[in-house]
Order: C-alpha cells, then sequence, then structure tokens
C-alpha cells in the first residue's frame, strides 16, 4: 500500500558552539521528505538592547552589508554538520523543499511590498538578494524566480506559499499577503488527482500577531478556494511552538492548521537547555489515514485523521524519558 512520511519544521539560528542536535531525530525517523518552512537563518533576533542583532536591525544595513551578512548566515547554517548530513540525504531522495518567513527573508515582519520604508532602507535590492540568496542554498524550488510552487507525491499534491515577496502591510490600501497572481497560482493547482492537499507557508493561519487570517479579504478567498476541496492540510511555521487546529464551522481554521516551528532557536533567545524548543513534525500518510507526530524536547504529542469520515482522533501525549 502507497505510504509516505513527511517531516516538516522551521526556524533554525545558528550559534556557534551549540550543536544542532535536533536534526538528528528527523534523520532518525527516515522521512521521505524534509520540508522547511521559514526562518532557515536569523538575520535579526531578540530586541534592543539585549541583542546586537536585535529585530529590523537589517533596515540599517548597506546593501553590501547585507548581502555578505546573509550569506555569512547561510554559509554557517549550511555548514552545521547534523543539517548538512539531513540536508544531503533529503536531496538524494528528491525529497528536500522548502520556503522562506520574515527572518531569513529580510528582517522581523518584513513585506516585500511596503511603501513605509524610505528610500534609504533599499528594500527592492534587499529582498532580490535574499531570494537569489535563498535560489542559491536551498536550490528546491519548482519554478524559479518565484519561491512558490508544487509538487506531487504519489499520494499528496504539496503546494508551497511565499508570504513575504509579494506582501504588503496591513495598514496601506488594498493590503495583500499572497498577491492575486499567486492567489490564481493555487487556484489553479487545488485541481488535481492526489489523495492530500499540504498547502505550506511561512505564517500560520490563526496564531500569532501575524497571522493570514489578517488580511481579511484573501483570507475569505483562500477559505472559498478550499471549500471544494477535499483533505486538505494547512503546514504552517513562525511560532517557535507546535499547534493543531481542526476545521472549525465557522472556517478559524477552514482545514486543518498544523503549525510546528523552532527545532533550533532558543524560544526567549536566552542560553539555556529550559529556553530551547526542538519542535518538529512527522505527518505520516496512507490510503487510510493521516497520522500526525509533533514532536518537541519532552515528548510526542499525536493524531489521527480518518481518511473516510476526515474526521480527527486525538491519540495523546508520549513523554520522552529522562
Amino acid at each position: 500500500m502507497p505510504s509516505s512520511k513527511i517531516a516538516f519544521t522551521s526556524c533554525a539560528r545558528y550559534q556557534k558552539n551549540q550543536p544542532q542536535i535536533g536534526w538528528n531525530a528527523i534523520e532518525a525517523a527516515d522521512p521521505d521528505y524534509l520540508l522547511l518552512l521559514g526562518d532557515q537563518i536569523y538575520m535579526d533576533f531578540g530586541l534592543w538592547p539585549f541583542s546586537r542583532e536585535y529585530q529590523g536591525k537589517p533596515k540599517q544595513y548597506t546593501v553590501e552589508q547585507f548581502a555578505t551578512l546573509m550569506r555569512q548566515k547561510y554559509r554557517q547554517q549550511w555548514s552545521e554538520p547534523n543539517f548538512s548530513r539531513l540536508v544531503a540525504r533529503m536531496r538524494a531522495k528528491n525529497g528536500f523543499f522548502g520556503i522562506w518567513d520574515d527572518h531569513d527573508f529580510a528582517w522581523n515582519n518584513a513585506y516585500g511590498n511596503d511603501p513605509t520604508l524610505a528610500a534609504g532602507v533599499h528594500l527592492a535590492e534587499k529582498r532580490d538578494i535574499a531570494r537569489n540568496l535563498f535560489h542559491e542554498f536551498m536550490a528546491c524550488a519548482p519554478q524559479p524566480p518565484e519561491i512558490y510552487g508544487f509538487h506531487d507525491t504519489e499520494l499528496a499534491r504539496l503546494i508551497f506559499l511565499d508570504n513575504r515577496y509579494h506582501a504588503t502591510p496591513l495598514g496601506v490600501l488594498h493590503p495583500a499577503l499572497m498577491g492575486q497572481q499567486q492567489m490564481a497560482f493555487l487556484a489553479r493547482h487545488l485541481q488535481h488527482d492526489r489523495q492530500y492537499t499540504l498547502i505550506c507557508g511561512g505564517l500560520t493561519l490563526l496564531h500569532s500577531a501575524e497571522n493570514w487570517s489578517k488580511y481579511t479579504q484573501e483570507f475569505a478567498q483562500f477559505k472559498q478556494l478550499i471549500a471544494g476541496v477535499a483533505r486538505v492540510l494547512y503546514l504552517g511555521g513562525d511560532i517557535h511552538k507546535n499547534a493543531f487546529g481542526a476545521p472549525s464551522a465557522d472556517g478559524r481554521p477552514p482545514c486543518y492548521e498544523i503549525i510546528s516551528s523552532g527545532l533550533c532557536v532558543n524560544y526567549l533567545g536566552l542560553p539555556f537547555e529550559f529556553d530551547r524548543r526542538r519542535n518538529w513534525t512527522l505527518l505520516e500518510l496512507d490510503r487510510h489515514a493521516v497520522q500526525v507526530h509533533q514532536h518537541d524536547k519532552s515528548g510526542i504529542t499525536r493524531y489521527r485523521i480518518d481518511q473516510a469520515s476526515w474526521q480527527c482522533e486525538a491519540l495523546g501525549r508520549e513523554r520522552r524519558a529522562a
């Protein structure tokens, strides 16, 4: 019987002398696919005056400084031995895909079309540097120069969305997260013959202060698009937590929303074990069900979504041995 294992996570911040052991747990699960859902590097992290790379500081960099630092951060992350070994293994399977979010796009809460920024920020130049480096290091986008695209597995269509390059802040006239060209792409590629649809975004649908539902027009359009599509899962990152939500009658969420974020980042930025996350999720798909295993440093929370009824059963929490 056809089956596949899909691991996904987000948020990896390289720190010298702090091995990223979380990748080893993913490797041990032997997934068929690894999806990285944003913040593969951190151009900024933490708050002023507690951080030298505080949130928003990359706005102040010259174009040359921005390019140099972003390349350096990619090189550091891609040379981390646990990560690089897993990526090489997944590439050999043609199973490595991903998208970006704000911290590997530009800076915290960055938007690719932001008319509120001064010309001296050089947004256009910086967003194109980020896109070129994404393609150079991630090398997984199905249709460059765009980040968004799709890939079909035996059982599922994977749709990857870009919620940064074409996005605007909420305060502008006609705010957009995706833009109509990308929304049209989504509409086309929701039509397929696979059993499941997995839509992958850097942002969540509902969680945190920055989420898709705040863009009310596009969120309504998204709900309308998926209303006639069976067996949709939305996978997201961003929030340094795991989360799971079942479809609701009020459309919040309109489909299963499964979030996994914070594999290699400290939640508060503190250099202590209690602050580390190690969050990732493994999906096991077959023709009968989707098994969801949400990992963190303390254990695993499990769910089963029945293929026929599309109803969810919570299977409980397994604590990790101390």
